[in-house]
């Protein structure tokens, strides 16, 4: 089943609680969101947050001797066990890792010099 978005134009006037949300289509009509308002997602896709349950998942957290903490995951719906497990091994996850840290470390940059606003 095909997953959205809300679309970058929308966020602005959607519910602040949206802003991070994948849902399938039929979840975002019945919460009222207008299908203009959505764009598909194309997989692999990253979502906020750990599924916990079926209702819930762990954002992340802040504490004063860590800071800031944001969990992700990212979604690889079509990748056979195989595929899998040859990617989830150490170069490969790594090289991947290093280049979120790369983005991670850009991004927070830009937001801390106010280049990046809310």
């Amino acid at each position: 089943m095909s997953k959205y978005r809300l679309k970058k134009e929308a966020v602005p006037f959607i519910a602040e609680k949206h802003a991070t949300r994948i849902y399938e289509l039929d979840t975002w009509e019945s919460i009222g969101i207008d299908i203009k308002a959505l764009e598909k997602i194309e997989m692999p896709y990253i979502s906020h947050g750990i599924k916990t349950s079926e209702n819930s998942a762990s954002l992340g957290g802040w504490s004063k001797d860590e800071g800031g903490r944001f969990e992700f995951t990212i979604h690889f719906p079509s990748a056979k066990y195989m595929e899998y497990d040859k990617f989830s091994k150490g170069r490969m996850i790594r090289d991947l890792m290093n280049r979120m840290q790369d983005q991670a470390k850009y991004f927070f940059s830009n937001f801390i010099n106010g280049e990046i606003e809310e």
